[in-house]
Formats: C-alpha cells, structure tokens, sequence
C-alpha cells in the first residue's frame, strides 16, 4: 500500500480542493410525500486502518449514511472517492445527524454509530451493512457522537434533554450499556457538541445556554451494571468565552478551542490550573482492562457544587481563597481568536484540528456559510514569532558591530544568517549604505540583505535555523500557552496566565496582549525607514498580511486565514456542517447542504 507520506519540502502546504461531490437523496417527506432540502450534517473518518491504508469516511443525513474510500493515486483529473457502501434508516421519526466510528473489540470488525431526532443510537455492522444494536435512554434528540480516543468501545453522545451518555459497547455491558450519565445542573438547554480529551480522561460539552463544561471521567466498570453513574457537577463551567449558543468545542492539547453562533471567531483558550500530565492516576476511564494513564487525578467530590448563576465561571482546577472578582485570579485565558467571515446566523457548524502526529504540523480548517474553505497551520504561528525575533537580533548584533569597526571591512563572512519558514516565498533585500558623522564614517546594515530562506541554507552549516522545513518547528500548544505566560509577565494585576487587560465585563477571564519588541520592529511604518532595512527583503505590506495571519500578541486580535479556497456555489451558497481529517492529515473533508462534500488534499501531484 502507498504510505503518500508528505515530503519534508512541503510540510507547509495546506490542502488544495481536489473534487466536489454531490449525492443523490430520494427520501420525501412521510406526509405530504414532497422532496425536502437534504443535506449532509456529519463526516468522519474511519481510525482504526493501518497506517498508508487508503482512508475510509463515513458521511450522515438524516435518512442515509454513506460509506467511501479514498484511493490514493496521483491523477488529479480523477474522482478520487469511491462509495463503498450505502446504509439507509426507514425508521419514521428517524432524522440523523452525527456518526462516530467504533469496533467489535474481539474481531476487530468496523462498526458505524448514528444518531439524531429520534433519540437512538444505532449502531450498525458495517460488513454486512445491518443494524445490531440500539441504544436508547435519551429524552430528546442527539446532536452530537464521539467515540473515546483510547478505547473504541465507549461512545459519548449530547442531547436536547441537556445530559451527556457515556456507552459501552462491551459484551459484558449488553444488558445496561449506559455507564455515566453527565447532567444536573450543568447545562439548562439544549447540548450541541461533545469532545473528548486526548487521555480519555475529560470530555468537553456546550450547547444552546453557552456554557461549556469539562467533565472529568470516571473509569469504565469492569463488571456489569445495573444502572448509569449519574455525575451532577463539571470540574469545570463558564459562560464567559461566548455571547451566543456554542455549537462546536475541541481540545487543542490541554488548550481548547471553541465557535458560536452570531460570533464570527473560533477562540483559543485555556483553564487555569488545568493539565492533563501534572500528576499520574491509577485508572484510565475509557479502558475497564488499562492500569495507567495521565490526568489531574481530581475526585469526583472535589467539583464545584453550589448551582448559583451569578457565578458566570466556576473551576476546581484553580482554587482561590481570595473570592473578591476584583482581586481574585482568573479561571481562565483568552489566547487568540481566527476570524471566520459570514457566519452570523447560522448555527451546527464545526471546525475540526488535525492534531500534530508524524512531524505534520496541526491544522485548524473550517467552513463558512458562503463557499469559504479556511485553514490556518498553526505552526505558523510559532515560527512567525521566532522569526521576528531572530531578525531583530540579528539587526541588533549589526548594528552594534558596525558601531565598533566603523563600517563593513574585515567583517565579510561574519554576518549571522536568518533563515526564514519553509512557508516564506524566497526574498532578497538590496544592501544599503548610509553615512553618518562629520567624518563619513560608513554604517552598512546588511542583515536583512544577508537574509536567506531555509531552502536557499539547505546544506549550510552557518547561521542559526529558523523554523525550517523540517523538525524545527515549534511546537504551537508550547508556544501558545508561553503567550499566556508572557501576557501574565507584562500585566499588572499579578494574576497567572492573565495580563492588565480583560474582556469587558468578564470577572472569571482575562487575556494576553504581551507585545515583542519584534512585532514592532516588523510593524513599523515604511515610511519611517529605508524599504527593505528590517524587513528581511520584502515589503511592508507583505509582513503586515503575515502578521495579520500569524501575530499571536494580543488575545483581542482576530487571526486571519493563512489559505482560504472559495468555490462555485452552483446557485446557492454551500454552508460547511462538519469537517474532518484523515488519521494521516492527507485529506479532509468537508459536507453540508445540498448533499455535498468536498474533498481536499494535501501533498497530491
């Protein structure tokens, strides 16, 4: 099987759209038997094939599923998507919307989880393309399936009756497969998404009251039960990120990135006190049989209990004893916002992060209400940073040298190279000399002329490498939470992760707004400098496009696309439900209305 690895020369690119697919759907209306808008809502990708296997999805409406398989050939005049299989749900009341991927734990066959309107989970042998199993206990429609990271046999789904369900699929579980049933008084309304931690250890829930919670897990029982554990209390509440229903949330690493409706952003952020590795349990909650893993080992007892709503933000992760909202520590920090345009209005739309694995780098891609496909590579992000750094200091030791010999003699071969992100198109600056004191004495700044991209340095062993194409790209979870870090260093008020600035109106929040010396050196107005001196060979409106796209300093700023696609809308405006990746990052898929998908690829000739 072909691996279709990406070339270390391309581990930038970001994905080009490779075909645009539309299925056919027959089902009418059961009453008045009239054709209804039909439109895809879910898509996932199948994780349990060996790697270089052809990726296998899975695309949920609300009477059909359809299965398909990517064949990874080189021909992009070819329709690259092969329907596999065809599951379609008769049942009157049945209107689905989400899917989720598990396996038979003995015999490794696929099995395919739906659900929607009616309230069921159905879990189909996808082998045989038949129904084997229900599962029922939820008193209103799901909206959203996830399957644990570690074990493919507990499922999570939320529902409009405001609780979350934890499934077991196991044999042994047969009779009651509901294992934890997470409600009380943590939502008021309608839930709209899940998502698990990478550890099996926490879940994320938000839905239509705007409040999003982390939950801590409780492991899987061994033996069977009677009835569900019913957990009343997150570890962790707020309805301070969003002004709006929240109808997409995802770990980002420890961090957690999160969309509303009528707010056209996805925010980055992250809870004070939170890490999944800061101490070690013994149990992992997605594995009856697994005697480890990582996690805040916080019992169940110690979660915030008191239901009071003036309280807009409650956290066990990050205890204050000062209780003053003026003067206590915040719960948590807004690290950086993407902007998403033409979004407002529309609802049930998600993002989805390809999460680093192999030396790729994490993508966040999205897409909106108006034939816009965006994507950020979130490595960008750090490297842009370091970038700017190692120019200024690269500047600096000029600047500083030129003082001390009086001009460039005798100093050729000395000058520090800076090599700039694979992504960075090749530039070279004019060298430019100018004179200064009664003497004439020479100043050369030739560091922005010496600059050179990482694929002009390759085989070089001189200068100082700078997120290249290859392993140096730093990591952005890392990176991103030093800006929360740095935001804390430059405030005032002494609270950690926080700065002096906070959201208007917020008593649980803050956000970061360190500024680099860098940023400013990069910012600087052309007209106040020679064009081209501290721009490493291009031009204002360049660094201001990359620093729009890139610059992490300020929490308030909104992060533009590093790539947006638009396509033909064919009459309509083709409105994103649901994104996803293939377990090797080579392809994503996006669908929703019209019964349309479209697929992209990363690293395809």
């Amino acid at each position: 099987m072909p691996t279709n690895k990406a070339p270390t020369s391309n581990e930038w690119d970001l994905p080009k759209l490779r075909a645009s697919i539309n299925f056919q759907d027959d089902w009418k209306d059961p009453i008045s038997g009239e054709s209804i808008a039909h439109e895809f809502f879910d898509v996932k990708f199948y994780p349990y094939n060996p790697v270089g296997a052809p990726p296998v999805f899975a695309i949920a409406s609300k009477k059909h599923v359809i299965i398909c398989r990517i064949n990874q050939n080189t021909d992009s005049s070819t329709n690259p998507v092969e329907v596999l299989k065809l599951i379609r749900d008769d049942d009157d009341d049945a209107a689905n919307c989400s899917c989720c991927w598990s396996k038979d734990m003995e015999t490794g066959q696929p099995w395919l989880c739906i659900a929607g309107a009616d309230a069921k989970v159905k879990v189909y042998d996808v082998k045989q393309g038949k129904l084997f199993k229900t599962l029922v206990g939820h008193g209103g429609g799901i909206n959203d399936l996830v399957t644990s990271p570690l074990t493919p046999s507990l499922i999570a789904s939320c529902s409009d009756d405001t609780t979350v369900r934890l499934w077991s699929l196991l044999p042994i579980h047969s009779a009651q497969p509901c294992m934890f049933i997470l409600g009380g008084d943590a939502h008021t309304w309608d839930l709209l998404s899940i998502a698990f931690h990478d550890t099996g250890r926490y879940l994320l829930s938000a839905g239509h009251d705007q409040t999003i919670n982390l939950w801590t897990i409780p492991p899987c029982p061994r033996e069977p039960v009677t009835h569900p554990l019913v957990i009343h209390y997150p570890h962790f509440s707020t309805k301070e990120i969003h002004n709006s229903l929240v109808d997409c949330v995802s770990f980002f690493g420890d961090l957690i990135l999160s969309r509303a409706c009528w707010e056209e952003t996805i925010v980055l952020w992250s809870i004070s006190g939170f890490s999944s590795s800061s101490s070690s349990s013994s149990h992992s909650p997605s594995s009856p049989s697994s005697s480890s893993s990582q996690g805040t080992d916080l019992p169940l007892s110690t979660a915030p209990t008191t239901f009071d709503p003036s309280k807009l933000t409650r956290s066990a992760f990050w205890q204050a004893p000062d209780l003053n909202p003026e003067t206590r520590p915040a719960y948590f920090t807004r690290l950086l916002q993407f902007k998403t345009v033409d979004c407002k209005g529309q609802f049930y739309m998600r993002f989805k992060v390809l999460h680093a694995q192999g030396g790729k780098h994490p993508v966040l891609a999205f897409c909106n209400a108006r034939n816009k496909f965006m994507f950020w590579d979130l490595s960008r992000l750090g490297s842009w940073q370091r970038f700017l750094g190692e120019l200024r200091d690269a500047e600096e030791e000029e600047a500083e040298a030129n003082l001390k010999e009086g001009g460039r003699e005798g100093r050729e071969g000395r000058v520090r190279v800076v090599e700039a992100p694979g992504w960075m198109p090749a530039r070279k600056a004019p060298r430019r000399t100018t004179t200064t004191g009664e003497g004439g004495g020479g100043i050369t700044t030739t560091a922005a002329a010496n600059y050179k991209t990482a694929g002009s340095m390759a085989g070089r062993a001189s200068g100082k490498q700078l997120g290249t194409g290859t392993s140096t790209s730093p990591d952005p979870e890392t990176l991103l939470s030093a800006a929360g870090a740095a935001g804390a260093a430059a405030g005032s008020s002494g609270r950690p992760g926080s700065s002096s600035r906070e959201r208007p109106g917020s008593r649980g929040s803050t956000t970061t707004t360190a500024t680099a010396t860098a940023t400013a050196t990069a910012t600087q107005p052309a007209a106040s400098r020679p064009p081209g001196i501290g721009l490493g060979g291009y031009t204002q409106k360049q660094l201001d496009e990359w620093h729009d796209q890139c610059d992490i300093t300020d929490s308030h700023k909104e992060i533009k696309p590093h790539k947006t696609v638009t396509v033909d809308g064919k009459g309509q405006h083709f409105v994103g439900r649901q994104v996803a990746w293939s377990p090797e990052g080579n392809w994503c898929v996006v669908v929703g209305n019209s019964n349309r998908a479209m697929i992209f690829q990363r690293w395809g000739k």
